[in-house]
């Protein structure tokens, strides 16, 4: 073989590997290792903090390493979407595991405006990811992100796809929604409690609302009855205290 055939053919070979490198930076990053955690250790939609094993801790440098080199420039919207409420739950428990033990992750200094996480190619607090998934005007994201707290929405047991999005947030919504220990919906008595997360997002809420916090909500909640007189409620809901004690199982 010639050198100009030799060099021609390693030239194609960089190229192609180039190429392959571009596709897969341009990717979402493989979810595997991350689902992998999660079956392991999300229980009760909590995280077992307390039971997660050195080896948990490196798959989930590596799925972290990956989140950091992608490029969601080059994602749809929804892979987009999904790519940082998975970035955000992959940050938020190691964060926490980072620091464990400690009893709450507003223990941990600057956990949400200081600490940084590489998140496609910027460093990111917690409340940078947040404000990149507010960007996409969907209040569907604060059912979906958990910020290692007992009052948060559950965490998922997989990591999220771009591949039915829009329903697993749905149900993520009801799942909260409906959860007495989180909301406070009792019609005989008249009266509304809601969620800190609520108060927090009001803006978000009420937009998709059609300017009601209530009439969104209204569609989340499992009896028909109770969705159709919280839809129409005039009264201020209250809003209850947040548990921020670590979501442990």
């Amino acid at each position: 073989m010639s050198t100009n055939t030799t060099r021609a053919s390693m030239v194609c070979l960089f190229l192609a590997a180039w190429g392959l490198s571009a596709i897969a930076a341009a990717a979402p990053p493989d979810n595997a290792v991350f689902d992998a955690i999660l079956q392991a250790r999300a229980r009760n939609g909590g995280f077992d903090y307390a039971g997660a094993t050195g080896q948990d801790k490196k798959r989930l440098a590596a799925y972290l390493a990956n989140v950091g080199d992608a490029d969601p420039s080059k994602m749809s919207p929804e892979e987009k979407k999904a790519f940082y409420i998975n970035a955000y739950n992959a940050c938020a428990v190691a964060t926490v595991l980072d620091r464990y033990p400690t009893k709450s992750i507003l223990d941990i200094d600057g956990a949400f405006k200081k600490v940084t996480h590489k998140v496609g190619g910027e460093m990111l607090t917690l409340d940078g990811i947040e404000n990149k998934l507010r960007e996409d005007k969907d209040a569907r994201i604060h059912f979906a992100i958990v910020c290692a707290s007992r009052s948060c929405p559950p965490l998922a047991g997989k990591a999220y796809t771009a591949a039915g999005l829009s329903a697993e947030l749905d149900r993520q919504g009801r799942a909260f929604v409906n959860d007495a220990s989180k909301n406070s919906i009792d019609r005989q008595k008249g009266k509304v409690s809601l969620s800190k997360i609520f108060f927090w997002n009001r803006k978000e809420f009420e937009r998709d609302g059609g300017g009601s916090l209530v009439k969104d909500l209204a569609k989340f909640v499992s009896d028909p009855a109770t969705a159709t007189w919280l839809a129409g409620f005039a009264s201020e809901p209250e809003f209850l205290e947040y548990d921020w004690s670590l979501n442990q199982p």
